[in-house]
Order: C-alpha cells, then sequence, then structure tokens
C-alpha cells in the first residue's frame, strides 16, 4: 500500500477499501490493528445473529466477530459481489474492550487527508445504520469519492 500525500499537521492517515462495485470507503488508522485474509473456510457461522454477521474466526487466540459492513451499511451483501471462494480481508478495528472484524473484499491503499475536507450526505440517501456510522464523504484531488466511516460508532453498534 502507498501513500497518496505527504502528512501536514491537519491530516489524519485512512485505509481506503471498496465497499461495493462502485462505492469506495475510508476509515481512519487510530482504530486500526491490522488486516487479516480470511478465506471462507476460517469463518464459524453462528445460528440466530443479525444477517450482516458472517461469523467468527480464531484471532490470536481470540474469538473475533466479523461484520459484512456492506450489508451493515446498506449496500449489496459481500457474497453476492463477486466469486466469495477467493476469500475476504478483516479491518480489524478496536476500540475500547472490543474488537471487530470489517470484512470487505479488497483494501487499497493508505489516504492522507484533512478531515475538515469531509462533507455531509444528506440523510435522505442513508440508511439508518449508515447515518449512524459515517462522518461524511471526502473528494480526493483526482476526483475519487470516498465515504468516510467512523469505526467507534460501528463498533458500538454491536456492543449495544
Amino acid at each position: 500500500m502507498t501513500s497518496i500525500a505527504p502528512p501536514q499537521s491537519s491530516t489524519q492517515q485512512f485505509l481506503s477499501f471498496r465497499l461495493s462495485s462502485t462505492t469506495q470507503a475510508m476509515i481512519s488508522t487510530q482504530k486500526l490493528t491490522e488486516i487479516l485474509s480470511v478465506s471462507l473456510s476460517q469463518i464459524i457461522s453462528i445460528p440466530d445473529v443479525p444477517s450482516q454477521v458472517m461469523g467468527v474466526c480464531n484471532w490470536r487466540g481470540e474469538i473475533l466477530w466479523l461484520v459484512d459492513l456492506a450489508l451493515l451499511l446498506g449496500f449489496e451483501p459481500l457474497f453476492s459481489q463477486r466469486d466469495y471462494q477467493a476469500g475476504y480481508r478483516a479491518i480489524v478495528v478496536h476500540h475500547r474492550d472490543y474488537t471487530l472484524g470489517l470484512m470487505v473484499d479488497r483494501v487499497s491503499q493508505m489516504l492522507w487527508c484533512d478531515p475538515q475536507q469531509f462533507q455531509p450526505i444528506p440523510s435522505t440517501q442513508m440508511t439508518p445504520t449508515l447515518s449512524r456510522c459515517l462522518q461524511g464523504y471526502w473528494l480526493s484531488e483526482a476526483g475519487e469519492t470516498f465515504l468516510v466511516l467512523n469505526a467507534e460508532a460501528i463498533a458500538e453498534y454491536f456492543q449495544s
């Protein structure tokens, strides 16, 4: 992964990834623990949990809950976006005493941007969960649009 711009005093580092074939997103690296490659054979499904919970896997000898981030936020489920036999990436985030694996198709690169440049998205264009977990959107110098997700809000969604 490469860094897009040199850091300045007001910039923060974000990890970018694909939520769907047409939607890119990013999340602050401040709550990021690591990125895992996860094959379907590593995921143990759990009965009677919300549909966005893909299951659990062993992570450093601990149980890591895996969440289909696209489905959680109101996009097409991860398993229907492409041939899911190849596996996924889990963006492992930690908030307070809670660690969660956010499952995505692929991660892209590290980006540096100024959070003051984030733009709000009208709430009429969002699902309630997306509204709760979104900080806004960011437009890169190359003209690419990224949804800016809040890792704390996503983790708290599952703690409540």
